[in-house]
């Protein structure tokens, strides 16, 4: 199974090994298979500094972590590595047509359907949310540094956050496991359970998320259901998930490659000309490979294959400036003022995502585009 990335963060990382997993998965389904082993066995059951069912974010062994010299063994301070478990085993069952490592990971599954249905908030609040602020981590998703989920001028959001990706994952996780429990677990009750939930999510979301003036999602909702505003890149995982209906998504698709997201090296984590938007903010402008394999991945499933394809372009361009080692991150700037990628410092090197983009980018490549991991999205309802 796949590590995060070296020197940081040589571990075991739920979120970077099921999303390098999922874009591996038609190259070598064996990561899949054993990191879904890996989170199974350290999926929480309460008492061990996270709720029943949640996946863990982080596990670290040796010394350093034996005597609390770093603050944790296993840490599951993420929101989304719950959601992801459930995707990447409905898409390993799927792709393989083999249904036994579904039925053997059953209670695990059905433990992970419940954390996101209670503890997780989805049913109370209506969407997976965590807290940002307080001296909690500064985000719990992809994007975890701080002041990430902030209106378009910068300001943070505070409270009980919802980001937009999250939603997204969850929406493919009940999806998904509505197909596990109608075939591998001979469940229909729970599969039209989870269905109704997949279907109610994806009508709040709408309601909810969507700007009018720029016509595009919000980055997310804060803990008083106020839309943070910030165009970010998550829109596109909102793309590869299938929570938006086919006509916003291809206006969504068509946006993210403006000048103002995409640099020439691929789509920035906020668009320029935003008072959130720094080149050499991590995740307020920054361009990450992974993030864009997402995009396009997501683009290709809606059928904008020349948005697709000009994100693997400028995919391939940066690799040939760091000797076809896709980095962690780059910075933002254009360009056409930069002839070369900016490089971040500190970022990781290897990293698992970010070599396993070319894998994702052959999938969204396929012709004629072939299922991604996530199943389809239904016919809109009325607006």
């Amino acid at each position: 199974m796949p590590a995060a990335g070296a020197p940081w963060l040589l571990a075991l990382v739920g979120r970077h090994a099921l999303v390098t997993s999922l874009f591996a998965l038609r190259h070598r389904p064996a990561l899949a298979h054993a990191t879904l082993l890996a989170l199974a066995a350290t999926q929480s059951r309460g008492g061990d500094g996270g709720e029943p069912g949640k996946i863990v974010h982080e596990v670290r062994h040796g010394e350093l972590a034996h005597f609390g010299q770093v603050p944790y063994g296993r840490y599951y301070g993420a929101v989304d590595t719950t959601p992801l478990f459930l995707v990447l085993l409905g898409a390993l069952t799927e792709h393989t047509g083999d249904d036994k490592l579904a039925r053997r990971l059953e209670p695990q599954a059905r433990a992970a359907v419940d954390w996101m249905l209670g503890d997780g908030g989805l049913t109370e609040t209506g969407y997976l949310r965590h807290r940002a602020d307080d001296g909690a981590p500064a985000g719990q998703g992809w994007r975890d540094s701080p002041g990430t989920l902030c209106a378009a001028d910068g300001t943070r959001a505070t409270g009980a956050v919802a980001a937009a990706a999250p939603q997204g994952y969850a929406y493919a996780a009940l999806a998904h496991t509505a197909r596990l429990a109608a075939t591998a677990w001979s469940d229909p009750a729970l599969a039209d359970r989870l269905t109704t939930a997949a279907d109610d999510l994806r009508t709040r979301f709408r309601t909810d998320f969507w700007l009018a003036e720029p016509d595009f999602p919000a980055l997310a909702l804060d803990g008083a259901g106020r839309p943070a505003d910030a165009l970010a890149s998550d829109a596109g995982h909102l793309l590869w998930s299938g929570l938006l209906d086919p006509d916003r998504a291809r206006r969504v698709g068509r946006r993210l490659l403006e000048p103002d997201f995409f640099s020439g090296w691929g789509v920035r984590t906020v668009a320029a000309g935003q008072g959130a938007y720094h080149p050499m903010a991590y995740h307020r402008g920054g361009v990450w490979p992974h993030d864009n394999a997402i995009l396009a991945l997501g683009l290709a499933r809606y059928g904008l294959h020349d948005q697709a394809r000009t994100v693997t372009s400028a995919l391939a361009d940066l690799a040939a400036h760091t000797p076809h080692r896709l980095p962690e991150a780059v910075a933002g700037y254009p360009r056409t003022t930069q002839p070369a990628p900016v490089p971040f410092p500190h970022a990781s090197a290897p990293q698992s995502w970010s070599a396993a983009t070319p894998l994702a980018l052959l999938t969204a490549a396929e012709d004629p585009p072939q299922e991604q991991f996530t199943p389809r999205p239904r016919a809109p309802g009325p607006t």
